[in-house]
């Protein structure tokens, strides 16, 4: 008998929300909209580690991403189907974080984070913005156009106007913080 191969839309996927001071790993089950199994730590950025280097920041939390994944996975039984990843800063549509000033400092080299993650954890990976992603979770009940806005470790917001956040190809839209 032929078994039916499980539709990878349907997860559980591994999701994460990288801050400038907390990382947050959970799972997120499409078919329920539910979140579970939520743990939050200290993000391995410059608030942690205030002398380290920007390359070096860049590579603890990159660690310390595959890290939290492969532990999460092995608490649920298991790899991902996928990873998502909302990040501080902003990020381009194949995964680039452009700057991440909250994360590893103002003068912080863009990294692919995407890619890189995607060849450590073996499945695919997809980062954005962490309020871009706020963003798509209120389209499903907010009225068009709105505007998202947080004041944490960084001053952002996110307008969400004909079906789609507004973002330029180089990642930017709406980081404050970046231009003040």
């Amino acid at each position: 008998m032929k078994t039916k191969e499980a539709d990878p839309r349907t997860g559980p996927f591994t999701v994460l929300d990288v801050g400038g001071t907390t990382l947050r790993v959970g799972s997120y089950t499409p078919a329920t909209g539910r979140l579970s199994r939520v743990r939050r730590v200290p993000v391995e950025g410059k608030a942690l580690h205030p002398d380290a280097s920007v390359p070096e920041l860049q590579e603890r939390v990159v660690e310390q991403i595959v890290r939290e994944v492969e532990r999460h996975g092995a608490g649920a039984g298991g790899a991902p189907r996928a990873v998502g990843i909302a990040f501080a800063g902003p990020v381009t549509a194949d995964g680039l974080v452009v700057a991440a000033p909250t994360v590893w400092g103002p003068r912080g080299a863009p990294l692919p984070l995407g890619a890189r993650l995607g060849e450590r954890l073996g499945v695919p990976v997809a980062v954005v913005n962490d309020l871009t992603a706020a963003a798509w979770r209120y389209a499903a009940t907010e009225p068009e156009p709105f505007c998202l806005l947080t004041v944490s470790s960084g001053i952002g917001n996110k307008v969400f106007r004909g079906g789609d956040v507004l973002v330029d190809p180089a990642g930017h839209g709406g980081e404050l913080g970046h231009w003040v």
